[in-house]
Formats: structure tokens, sequence, C-alpha cells
């Protein structure tokens, strides 16, 4: 009993596989573009000719994560004009600027570009009146 004579390799094209993968690695090309871009934590900035401002961030409270999301969606409008950064609480560098500026709670810290600290906001911010206090305070 032997092979039958007509049981030659399967030939199915190729292509499919490749078009399916090819449209996978697209859609997570996308999504990753979609994702929002991480914040720096190079606190060195501060007082090298940009503003900046710091968002004294903890985890753990809603309204720093919108604050955060906040910021996220005006970072595009102020790019080149204004540097965010974020102060993690429970990051070593971040805990070392929460000590080092005195802050105890979510807040937004603005700084010139000499590195004066300008003004502190201990409220929340939405859309509208973080874009009014970048405005004000950085004159933008």
């Amino acid at each position: 009993m032997g092979k039958p004579a007509d049981s030659a390799p399967s030939t199915r094209p190729l292509w499919p596989k490749l078009l399916i993968l090819a449209l996978i690695v697209g859609f997570i090309a996308i999504a990753a573009s979609l994702l929002p871009r991480g914040f720096s934590d190079d606190f060195t900035q501060i007082g090298k000719g940009g503003n900046i401002v710091v968002l004294v961030h903890n985890h753990d409270t809603s309204n720093s994560m919108e604050l955060m999301n906040t910021m996220n969606k005006l970072r595009d409008e102020y790019e080149g004009r204004v540097q965010f950064l974020v102060a993690d609480k429970y990051a070593p560098e971040g805990m070392k600027f929460v000590e080092t500026y005195a802050i105890d709670a979510v807040a937004l810290v603005f700084f010139a570009p000499d590195g004066k600290r300008l003004e502190t906001l201990y409220t929340q911010q939405d859309e509208a009146s973080l874009r009014n206090s970048l405005d004000q305070v950085f004159h933008v």
C-alpha cells in the first residue's frame, strides 16, 4: 500500500496569508499611533529656555488621570511653545520634584524659560480653562 499517485503537496497560493498578515500589522500600527505619547520626566529642562508645565501626578486619583488626559489633548496645539512634563509622586524623580517644590497634592506647576516658578494650580482644569491658563501665564 503506497501513496496514491495523485497525492502531490498542496499548492495553495501564498497571497491570502500575506494579505491577512499585512492587515494585522497595519491594524497594530494604526492602533499604536492612536495611543497617547508618553510624558517626559526630564526636569533638567526647567530653566533651559522653554515654557514648561509640570503635572504633579498621583495615579491613584481620578482627577489626576483626567488632568493628564486634558494635557494630552492640548499638547499638539502648544508644541514648540510649551513643554509638558509629569512628576509621578511614586517615581524617584517625581518624588524629588515634589520635595524640591513643596507640592503636596495633584497640581500644575508653570515655569518660565529662565526656570522661575510662575504659578501653581491645584484646581481641576478642563480643556478650555487649561488653554486659558497656558495663554495667560505664558502669553502664547
